[in-house]
Parts: structure tokens; sequence; C-alpha cells
């Protein structure tokens, strides 16, 4: 089996850097890496949310030869659903593998969000993001790195809140589970149950404690419900 890594607004790649030595043999992690940051710094900042769903959906379809999960936080968990709506529209074959969609700290496609912060002055933004607990302190307080950084994180907020989802209806054919923390100031966890609305299989919503992070100290727990609810929708894929 394959798990599909889709980082947060901000994020690269090696927000997942833990993730293979906490999952079990037998599933082979890839972690999606966007435009502009860690190893793609030298490319430009992608335009729109659209954007990113056409390169990751064209990495990602050589690597659907067998049941594959998609596991994407906040940003992430709609980059992951919009790669299947795309995938289902122009890869039929290839979509057939794709056997869960993990989503986590977000809400669903058609639940608004509650706040726009894209486009709020550099004292107020760089406060929710200190509030969410995803940057480090020392690119908050650091005018230097905050000049090197921010452009990123309100470059890929603007995306995630401007974007126009692909409609749930009619919903994936795969099984879905959320994942929320408990604490988490953006996301209401009656937002992020309608995920059920957006697939035809089997839904789950787990709760941790914790903010929009709580993946993070909770790592191996999560780890092990990916992995089980993993394997229980790639084994009915194989049965189909």
């Amino acid at each position: 089996m394959r798990l599909i890594l889709l980082p947060h607004a901000g994020g690269g790649s090696g927000f997942f850097r833990d993730w293979p030595g906490e999952l079990p043999d037998g599933i082979e992690t890839w972690a999606v890496q966007y435009p502009g940051r860690e190893r793609r710094a030298s490319e430009p900042l992608p335009a729109r949310l659209s954007d990113v769903v056409t390169g990751a959906t064209s990495e990602i379809l050589p690597l659907l030869d067998r049941p594959t999960g998609f596991f994407g936080h906040s940003m992430g968990a709609t980059i992951g659903y919009e790669v299947l709506r795309r995938l289902e529209r122009d890869h039929p074959t290839a979509v057939a593998h794709a056997a869960h969609l993990f989503v986590s700290a977000r809400q669903a496609p058609h639940q608004p969000r509650r706040k726009l912060i894209h486009a709020l002055p550099d004292d107020e933004f760089a406060e929710v993001l200190r509030r969410h607990g995803g940057t480090h302190d020392a690119v908050l307080d650091d005018a230097e790195l905050w000049e090197l950084f921010q452009p990123i994180l309100r470059n890929d907020y603007r995306m995630a809140e401007t974007h126009r989802p692909t409609p749930v209806t009619p919903p994936l054919d795969l099984d879905i589970t959320a994942l929320t923390g408990d604490d988490d100031p953006s996301v209401d966890v009656g937002a992020a149950a309608r995920w059920a609305d957006a697939g035809r299989g089997e839904f789950a919503h787990h709760r941790l404690p914790g903010g929009h992070f709580f993946l993070v100290p909770h790592l191996p727990e999560v780890a092990t419900t990916v992995a089980h609810r993993l394997r229980r929708s790639a084994g009915r894929r194989r049965a189909e």
C-alpha cells in the first residue's frame, strides 16, 4: 500500500519526516512538496490552489498502481480532496486504487471558513499563526526570518481561503476519516464531521486533545489509526 502525505499552509514535505518510522511495514509513504519551499525553494509560489492540484496530480498519478491512501493536514486536506476529484474526472482507472482520504484539521469542502486571515495586517497575521502553533516562534520573532517566510505563509492562506471547492455531490467512491483537535481555534467540529457527505464509503471522525497541530504530539496514535483504516479500506478494494 501507499500513503500520500500533503502538508499544511506554509508547510513542506519535511513536516512528515517522522511518519515512516511510525507506520508499519507494507505502507510506503510519499510526501508532496509544494513549490516555493524546501528543495523547491527556487520555484515561484503558485498563484492558485488549482495550480498546486494540477502539479500534485501529475506526480501522484504514476504511484496509483496499488491501494493508496491520501492524508492531508489543513490546506493539505483540501488539496488531497481536489486531487482525488481531478483523478476521478481525468483518470478513472487510476483513481480506482484510491482507497482512503484522511482529512486532518479541516472543515468539509461545503462548509465555509468562519474567518479569513490571509489579508490581515502582519502583526495580526503573525498572532493567528502563533495561536495555531505550526510556525516556529523563531520565525515569528525574527524580522529577517519573518520577511523570508511570511510571503509563503500568506500566499498559501490566500490560495486556500479563496479557493472554490469542487462540490461534494456526487460523493467520492472511497472511505474518509476526519481527524480534529478538541482545542483547534480554526476548525469547528461539526463542520469537520460534514466530510461524511464527501464520500460514499465508510466514515469515521477521530477527535484528539490539542489544537490545530494536535497530530504532532499524538503522532503514534494518529499513525496507528491511519494504518488500521487504510488496511481495512485496501482489503475491501482488493476484494472488489
